[in-house]
């Protein structure tokens, strides 16, 4: 099992979510840390990945053990 790690302002992108989508992003964090490869999708360029939830994208780094969330934003404004 892979930890979830945030970064500082992480928390605050989780915040910003209605009460829906936010129960939503936790499940999905939930459910990737059994095997988060089966669910990333690496960004060109980076090294970064994106998990999908919905209009939301959740961009991390996936380490030996944890995964370090940096983003959790609408996808129009997100890869900005």
């Amino acid at each position: 099992m892979y930890e979830i790690r945030f970064v500082k302002s992480a928390p605050d992108d989780l915040d910003t979510l209605e009460s829906e989508m936010r129960q939503r992003v936790l499940a999905v964090l939930e459910r990737i840390r059994a095997n988060p490869f089966r669910y990333a999708r690496k960004l060109t360029g980076s090294d970064f990945f994106r998990f999908r939830v919905g209009d939301y994208r959740i961009v991390a780094k996936i380490g030996e053990n944890f995964i370090t969330v940096h983003a959790i934003e609408h996808r129009k404004s997100v890869y900005k």
